[in-house]
């Protein structure tokens, strides 16, 4: 969550050639960026605090992340808009994007002066400027480069140099029009920004209808995004040949979509127990904020070869335990998110080699037909050899929890 306060307005101008344009803009949209405050009902006091910016007269686009408690707990925060001094105004949610992390609101207060939407994005190595209220600064104007989308990445992100800091996110990314190339969302530090294209933002604005949804229809509305998330995710995992390679006597995806990054790893013996190791890992690390105890979206693999072949076989297996005991979901869920996992274990023949298998799912209480995934095989020992591989999928329905399990259990084997 970013957290911010609106405390004064603070031009901050990083190269000298670019301060005509950022006056210009600060001078031009300050009015039409405004504070969205979370606040707590029983106290009475900010629990969240993010930037919002007008694109008509009446309606905000911010981040999902920003108003995300208000969905998750209705009864106990309501949303208002800082228009000044002590002149705070409820705000209404019209319609959410969980997977672009965009929420629309609607505010009492009208603007005559709104952000433009630009009609496409700059040309890679042009200025952009990153607008929002970072650290209790109040506004902020940060020049930056656009360094076209981000590679590797499933869900659609621009690629920024600039300062985008905590408190930033929800405001706009704007051309040297002053138009809104895309939305805040979060940063990778050292000058790296990343932002949702405008594209998202329009898509957004033509879906949303003109009335007020309670918060039951903007939860069916998020699960329906989460299940067609996760569909468009898994299918070509699903339904594509994965590219594999070797790790120790295991075999280990190499290559199974673009969005899928993997590394390696090998350590030579360690002096304690004499073990030679070789490690992988697979994933897709972005993740959906649904709230500050829930995330979901993601997928990771992970793989372990281990060889002690001059060792005695009981402490091989001692140090092999203990190396399958670390497996355990990557993704944040808490209790009043998820219900326990339930899990079954068995021992199987992959490609002929006895592995215990356990695999475990836990689902969503506000958003059924979703569950967490966790998979776990470990070969059974062999000539103080084990190969030990993992899975997690968060937010996917069980059938493709259960197809996503089977198609990695043909492919992750021990080559014999």
């Amino acid at each position: 969550m970013w957290y911010r306060v609106f405390c004064g307005l603070v031009l901050v101008l990083a190269q000298p050639l670019s301060a005509d344009t950022a006056q210009s803009v600060f001078n031009n949209y300050q009015d039409a960026l405004i504070q969205v405050q979370v606040i707590e009902n029983q106290t009475q006091r900010k629990s969240a605090i993010g930037s919002g910016f007008y694109v008509s007269d009446d309606l905000l686009i911010t981040n999902y992340h920003v108003i995300a408690e208000k969905i998750q707990s209705e009864q106990q925060y309501q949303l208002m808009a800082n228009v000044g001094a002590d002149n705070k105004q409820p705000l209404d949610i019209i319609a959410v994007d969980v997977i672009n992390d965009l929420a629309l609101l609607r505010s009492p207060v009208q603007q005559s002066r709104q952000f433009s939407l630009a009609e496409g994005l700059p040309a890679q190595g042009e200025q952009v400027f990153s607008l929002g209220n970072p650290h209790d600064l109040g506004m902020v104007v940060v020049p930056g480069t656009f360094n076209g989308m981000k590679q590797q990445s499933f869900y659609p992100r621009l690629h920024v140099t600039g300062s985008i800091n905590p408190g930033m996110s929800g405001g706009p990314s704007v051309n040297s029009d002053g138009k809104v190339i895309g939305v805040n969302v979060a940063t990778a530090g050292n000058q790296i920004g990343f932002v949702v294209p405008v594209a998202q933002v329009n898509a957004l604005l033509v879906a949303a209808s003109n009335t007020v949804p309670d918060i039951a229809t903007l939860k069916q509305k998020i699960l329906q995004q989460l299940l067609t998330n996760q569909q468009q995710m898994l299918s070509p995992l699903l339904n594509e040949d994965w590219q594999m390679q070797a790790l120790g006597k295991g075999q280990v995806p190499e290559d199974i979509a673009p969005f899928v990054q993997c590394w390696g790893r090998a350590t030579e013996p360690e002096q304690d127990n004499g073990i030679d190791t070789a490690t992988a890992s697979c994933g897709q690390s972005e993740q959906i904020y649904l709230s500050a105890g829930l995330t979901t979206g993601k997928l990771e693999m992970q793989f372990e070869w281990l060889d002690g072949k001059d060792l005695h076989p009981l402490k091989f297996n001692h140090h092999y335990q203990s190396r399958i005991s670390y497996s355990g979901a990557d993704n944040r869920a808490g209790k009043h998110d998820v219900t326990d996992f339930n899990c079954h274990s068995d021992i199987v023949a992959l490609a002929g080699v006895a592995t215990r298998v356990i695999f475990c799912v836990r689902a969503y209480k506000d958003y059924p037909e979703l569950f967490d995934a966790l998979y776990l095989a470990a070969t059974v020992a062999q000539e103080q050899q084990g190969f030990i591989s993992h899975f997690t999928l968060a937010g996917v329905t069980r059938e493709n929890a259960k197809a996503f399990a089977r198609k990695f259990m043909e492919a992750v084997i021990w080559q014999s």
